[in-house]
């Protein structure tokens, strides 16, 4: 089968890999009708080249289930189903506590080895792909809603709306959020699902910040304004009820943390890869008395809340769409969005 394979850094070719197949008998194989290219595959494009290569890429993918191991139960050929970027196992404790991400059994090989998109898990990239422990990981997608509605809740729609749940973002808040690529569009229309009384989309990008004014926030560049005037004007000094870093920058979490007010919340869903971010602890958390949550998305633990949300009109995924191509182009559209050409918000690949 064809799959945008990893050989290094700004080396993603589209090549013949061997077909998925059932390895064990909880196993599902998905053929694949949708897949997309994520911010945080860039990172490996960027990438110190890695110790290992020759396996498929992505985490964000769809399909129609083609076969099914023995044990599976909740699933059968021929089902359209989409799959969690994050694998779980759906039985340890960590599961049982929507805590995917870290599952004692498929995160056992290390922090995020259980996402989609690496030699141990090979991505969705592809026409096809082998999803471990399946009744755990897949959905079945309702006949009402078709695939590119759906797509995102693999990954950066539950984690834009996880955004919001961590900054804990309710009725009538002021809300910063940094970032209007994809993941920030999410966490902006999570924020104003959530009732915020005014949502401030940050980013270089003036055609990102002209979609995010069309969807209801208030778009500000911090190249041409100042971020930190600015709040304090909107909220009588106080500073915002909530942020979200939504890009992955260590210096953007701390200016979520300095413009939010006493008693805030932040939230961090970008990917930050660097191990330490530098903050004002004393000064700027405890005095304070400021929350902060971050993590790796968890998309089964999301499933209920949003679906219901797509299948009510309330909140529509496809918005962010603005490429569509064949698989065989996959590499053409990872230039693309790296260079943000062509306007490009995202990327959706068909097999």
């Amino acid at each position: 089968m064809q799959a945008i394979v990893y050989h290094g850094p700004r080396d993603f070719r589209v090549d013949g890999i061997p077909d998925a197949e059932i390895r064990e008998p909880t196993d599902a194989v998905v053929r694949i009708e949708r897949t997309a290219i994520c911010g945080s595959d860039l990172h490996l494009w960027h990438g110190e080249p890695l110790p290992f290569s020759d396996f498929a890429m992505g985490h964000e993918f769809l399909g129609v289930v083609e076969d099914v191991g023995a044990d599976v139960r909740r699933f059968a050929r021929g089902d359209r189903v989409l799959v969690s970027c994050t694998n779980g196992c759906g039985s340890c404790a960590m599961c049982h506590d929507h805590l995917y991400t870290g599952c004692l059994t498929t995160s056992s090989k290390g922090v995020l080895s259980n996402i989609f998109g690496n030699p141990l898990l090979p991505g969705g990239q592809a026409e096809g792909a082998r999803v471990p422990f399946a009744d755990a990981n897949l959905l079945s997608i309702p006949p009402d809603l078709d695939d590119e509605q759906v797509l995102f809740l693999t990954d950066i729609l539950p984690t834009g709306y996880m955004g919001a749940d961590f900054a804990e973002v309710g009725p009538g808040d002021v809300v910063v959020v940094f970032g209007c690529g994809p993941v920030g569009t999410f966490s902006q229309l999570g924020a104003l699902l959530r009732g915020a009384a005014l949502v401030i989309a940050v980013d270089l990008d003036d055609g990102r910040l002209a979609r995010a004014e069309q969807r209801g926030c208030l778009p500000l560049n911090p190249e041409r304004e100042d971020l930190d005037e600015r709040v304090r004007e909107l909220t009588g000094g106080m500073g915002a009820d909530c942020a979200v870093e939504a890009v992955g920058r260590a210096e953007l979490v701390r200016k979520a943390v300095e413009i939010t007010r006493v008693g805030g919340h932040v939230g961090v869903v970008g990917v930050v890869t660097g191990d330490e971010v530098s903050l004002p602890f004393m000064r700027q958390v405890i005095a304070k008395n400021l929350t902060i949550r971050a993590g790796a998305v968890n998309p089964q633990h999301y499933w209920p809340e949003l679906l219901p949300l797509i299948r009510q009109g309330r909140l529509d995924p496809t918005q962010i769409i603005t490429h569509r191509m064949p698989l065989s182009e996959g590499v053409r559209g990872y230039e693309i969005f790296d260079a943000h050409a062509e306007d490009v918000l995202k990327v959706v690949l068909q097999p």
